[in-house]
């Protein structure tokens, strides 16, 4: 389901994160054994530079999705409806990718006066729920996604302080 990647976290971190991921995706009707995703952790030279490369802005960002699926928002992703994007390898669905910087993390959780895995776990919510079609263009889609994004967290006690 969930690969990490990049810098390391602790077990116990790490362990949670993977909960929040799997109840992210059943949050949005999705099947998470069925599903794969990459989340990459990072510091602020290395997400700027994926940021360059990638989006053509030289700018350090808290996180990047890099979905590699197109009109999910609201569907169930499994092997019928995006066969092209399952991994022959273990039959899963790959959604996409999420890149997490460390550092930032750690700067909004004090600024925002909470833990910094809760801000992890916001931004990896944050990240999936991209994966998963959902943006904050306009007023009505970030207050979607807001919702969702608290849904998640408040069921492992990672509300705002």
């Amino acid at each position: 389901m969930v690969e990490f990647l990049g810098k390391e976290l602790d077990k116990k971190t790490l362990k949670l994160l993977k909960k929040v991921a799997k109840h992210t995706f059943k949050c949005n009707g999705q099947k998470p054994r069925k599903l794969e995703v990459a989340v990459t952790f990072v510091d602020d030279d290395e997400i700027q530079e994926i940021n360059k490369q990638e989006r053509n802005i030289d700018e350090v960002t808290d996180v990047l999705s890099f979905p590699t699926l197109n009109e999910v928002f609201n569907k169930e992703i499994n092997k019928k409806t995006f066969p092209d994007d399952v991994n022959p390898e273990n039959g899963k669905v790959d959604i996409g990718d999420v890149v997490i910087n460390l550092n930032r993390a750690q700067e909004q959780a004090n600024s925002f006066g909470h833990s910094f895995t809760r801000e992890v776990a916001y931004l990896m919510v944050h990240g999936l729920l991209h994966l998963m079609g959902y943006d904050h263009i306009d007023k009505l889609d970030a207050k979607l996604m807001r919702a969702q994004e608290e849904r998640v967290l408040a069921k492992f006690k990672l509300k705002r302080d």
